[in-house]
């Protein structure tokens, strides 16, 4: 026979009819079978929950490595005074403490039933700390705002550390072990409730504040994180 005479056909072993012209064929299940009923969500539910974890560690643990250390671009010393919490003016020019955040001017905090001005303290607390005392700030760049960003010390310690420690700062992207001692301590902010500086600048129309470098956007990706775990936590325990 020659090949464009031949003729095929699909030999059924089983002796049941092909199937109808335009039936689609049923892979991995019997033709004719009623399709998988969808899962209820619950599994859905909980393989968030475990990708939530993971990213959670994962943030957990890169948050533990010590910042790269910047370029130091140039050094001042001399008397400081506090504009705010977090940012002090030296020899003439503005410096942002690198790595903390502290609450704005005019911000409130609560302890129980009581209102404070957590902003106007901050600024105080920071104005204790270089009163009388020689600051250096080693700069580091600027922000988006043309500020210096520096680490400062007055009397040997360190200015960014001490803020946060005493709980009128919290971490941004240094100094996260010294925030969970303040935290532990529920010193400071940590005494009552309180939003964080850069959420209250955002539900306040405030100069929005980027971080200083690449490892904040690390810290900031954590404390969400934190934030979550926290949520799905509440939610096992209500049963939710």
């Amino acid at each position: 026979m020659r090949p464009g005479n031949r003729k095929f056909r699909i030999i059924n072993g089983t002796g049941a009819k092909p199937p109808a012209p335009g039936r689609r064929f049923g892979f991995g299940r019997p033709a004719g079978a009623s399709p998988r009923k969808r899962a209820d969500g619950r599994g859905g539910m909980i393989g968030g929950w475990i990708f939530l974890l993971l990213l959670s560690i994962g943030a957990y643990v890169a948050a533990k490595l010590p910042p790269p250390e910047r370029t130091v671009t140039g050094e001042l010393q001399g008397a400081a005074s506090a504009s705010d919490g977090d940012s002090l003016r030296l020899d003439g020019r503005r410096v942002r403490l690198e790595g903390i955040d502290a609450p704005e001017i005019g911000q409130t905090c609560r302890r129980g039933d009581v209102t404070w001005d957590c902003g106007a303290e901050a600024r105080q607390r920071l104005r204790a700390l270089t009163s009388g005392l020689a600051t250096v700030c080693r700069l580091q760049g600027r922000d988006r705002y043309g500020r210096d960003l520096g680490v400062c010390e007055a009397g040997q310690r360190d200015l960014g550390r001490e803020m946060v420690l005493s709980g009128y700062a919290v971490s941004y992207g240094r100094y996260r072990d010294d925030e969970e001692v303040a935290r532990e301590g529920r010193v400071g902010l940590w005494a009552g409730d309180f939003v964080r500086p850069q959420a209250w600048r955002q539900s306040h129309g405030g100069a929005e504040e980027t971080p200083h470098e690449a490892s904040d956007w690390l810290d900031l990706a954590f404390q969400w994180l934190e934030e979550q775990a926290r949520e799905i936590f509440r939610r096992i325990v209500d049963g939710g």
